[in-house]
C-alpha cells in the first residue's frame, strides 16, 4: 500500500513539475514554412501534368524542391514527424507556407 501511495504521489509530483511549453522547433519554422509552401507549389504544378506520368515528375518536383532547401526525402520526413508531434510548431510551419503560397497566387 505504501508503495502504491509512494508511486502516485511521485507522480503527481512529476507531473505538476512539468512544463507545458514545448520549447523552441528543432527546425527554423520560417525556412521550413517556405519548404512547404515550395512543395504545395509543386504539388499544384504536378496536377497539370498528364496522369501516365504523373507519379514519376510529382518525385522529380518533390525531390527538386527539397535539394533547393538542403533536405534530402528522409531529413524532411524526419523533421516533419518531429514538427507533426507539436501543434504549435506545425501550426506555424503551415501558416507561413499558407502565406507563401498566397503571395504566389497574387503574384500570378
Amino acid at each position: 500500500m505504501r508503495a502504491r501511495l509512494a508511486t502516485v504521489s511521485m507522480t503527481l509530483l512529476l507531473l505538476g513539475c512539468a512544463e507545458m511549453n514545448p520549447g523552441p522547433p528543432p527546425v527554423d519554422t520560417a525556412r521550413f514554412g517556405r519548404v512547404i509552401g515550395d512543395l504545395q507549389l509543386a504539388e499544384a504544378l504536378v496536377a497539370e501534368v498528364p496522369v501516365l506520368v504523373r507519379d514519376s515528375m510529382q518525385a522529380v518536383y518533390y525531390d527538386s524542391v527539397l535539394a533547393d532547401h538542403g533536405f534530402t526525402r528522409r531529413e524532411f520526413d524526419s523533421i516533419m514527424w518531429i514538427i507533426r508531434q507539436e501543434p504549435a510548431w506545425i501550426d506555424s510551419v503551415y501558416t507561413r507556407a499558407g502565406e507563401i503560397v498566397s503571395r504566389e497566387m497574387i503574384e500570378r
